[in-house]
């Protein structure tokens, strides 16, 4: 049975201001039914807890896989447990932390949960993405350059090679260049007949720095 509603967890310290005001708004929300389950632990009587979830400061928190720290309103809290489990939830989770310039969150969530690529793949083409956080797609990728991870998307990427908008393409032959994956350069080759100069000049680039073939 697929849960409906998702689970919470909440890391918290007894001196913590902000943090009675976290467990009030996750608890009523249990109370409400919009969190099926909610985890408290205070780390100062399980420390080890902060290394487990890597959390350096509190209060921090979980609802389904999206995590957060600080303070948040009620509302905000609410608004992101309403969707936590959806695909469109996820995807505002990632859009507006990359477009926030947390990127190593990002990346950090990319590596444990790699069902996320897909979120970030479709961001590539959604022209109507915040800049910053399609400019974090880009830092995002260059992270994992070379790692099997990026190499999942050469697929995708080789869809969007074909993308009606240039700038897609553009991007897609950059990115099929990290992958430093020989499956990128059939795709590549055939960019380099691409009808955009910007293009057929990137997808070069991206065939210039693929590894050698033997």
């Amino acid at each position: 049975m697929t849960a409906t509603t998702p689970d919470a967890i909440l890391l918290l310290s007894s001196t913590c201001p902000n943090c009675p005001k976290v467990l009030e708004s996750l608890c009523q929300l249990v109370k409400r039914g919009v969190i099926g389950k909610l985890e408290v632990i205070n780390l100062e009587q399980h420390p080890a807890a902060a290394s487990q979830y890597g959390v350096r400061s509190v209060p921090w928190f979980r609802i389904g896989e999206l995590d957060f720290h600080g303070l948040h309103s009620a509302q905000e809290i609410h608004d992101w447990a309403s969707r936590a489990l959806s695909d469109t939830g996820i995807a505002a989770y990632i859009t507006q932390h990359l477009k926030d310039g947390q990127l190593p969150l990002i990346e950090t969530k990319l590596r444990a949960q790699p069902h996320w690529l897909r979120y970030v793949l479709d961001l590539i083409a959604d022209m109507e993405a915040p800049m910053q956080a399609r400019i974090g797609v880009g830092a995002l990728f260059e992270a994992l350059r070379g790692e099997s991870l990026l190499q999942q998307s050469i697929p995708t990427l080789t869809a969007l090679s074909q993308h009606t908008d240039h700038r897609v393409r553009g991007d897609a032959c950059y990115y099929l260049g990290l992958t430093q994956a020989a499956a990128a350069r059939a795709p590549l080759t055939a960019c380099l007949q691409d009808n955009n100069a910007d293009v057929r000049e990137i997808a070069q680039e991206s065939l210039e720095s693929l590894p050698m073939q033997h």
